[in-house]
């Protein structure tokens, strides 16, 4: 009887092809795994933020200031993403605002005042849109988030760190920022006049409607 030939062994995989699989497994995960916890982290605290201002007022009120919120830091994600400045999604703190953070500092006056101009600019528009939505559908608790919307955009041009004014009025120094020229200032200055005046519009158009603080609490 000839003796039994040996089975063939399957071929041993391939050290170096196995650690290139787990490799490109792991880059496949962060590659969708990044937006997804950039998502978690923004609409995580959002939701926190939501709750938070639930306490005191209606939640109706607390979720459309939240969003008139995200209105603004989108602004400053926007025009970050339009100098090719690497900036993060919006964070928000409960009952203090939010926040988005730029990676390249530092910039150049011009480009930090335009960063952070678009901030309130973006909030202004979306309380004026409030606005409208509050007298085309006679929401009370829309009216109340067009002005808490555009007294909080007022509040942030004040000069004062860490507000987005900080970075807008030290263009007007010409000691602080002697690269600007008199051109770019008389320019700003149009803008940043004219954002103020919707602003100041705004809250005087939308005080006089301002409903009674207990129909904006929670029941």
């Amino acid at each position: 009887m000839p003796p039994s030939q040996p089975r063939p062994q399957p071929p041993k995989p391939k050290r170096g092809g196995l650690i290139g699989a787990v490799i490109a497994a792991g880059a496949v995960l962060v590659k969708f795994a990044t937006p997804l916890l950039v998502l978690l982290k923004t609409g995580g605290t959002m939701l926190l933020s939501i709750g938070a201002y639930s306490l005191f007022w209606g939640w109706k009120f607390a979720a459309g200031l939240v969003l008139l919120i995200f209105v603004h830091e989108m602004g400053h994600f926007i025009s970050a993403r339009c100098y090719r400045i690497p900036v993060t999604a919006p964070t928000f703190i409960p009952l203090f605002g939010a926040y988005v953070l730029l990676k390249n500092r530092p910039m150049d006056p011009w480009t930090n005042a335009i960063i952070s101009y678009a901030g309130p600019l973006a909030g202004g528009l979306g309380g004026w849109a409030c606005y409208c939505l509050a007298g085309f559908y006679d929401e009370e608790w829309i009216m109340a988030v067009a002005l808490y919307t555009f007294i909080l955009n007022l509040f942030n041009l004040l000069p004062i760190p860490p507000m987005d004014g900080s970075h807008i009025w030290i263009c007007f120094s010409k000691n602080r920022t002697p690269g600007m020229g008199p051109s770019d200032r008389v320019y700003l200055g149009f803008f940043v006049a004219a954002l103020i005046a919707g602003l100041v519009l705004g809250c005087m158009d939308t005080w006089g409607n301002l409903p009674p603080p207990s129909s904006l609490a929670p029941r």
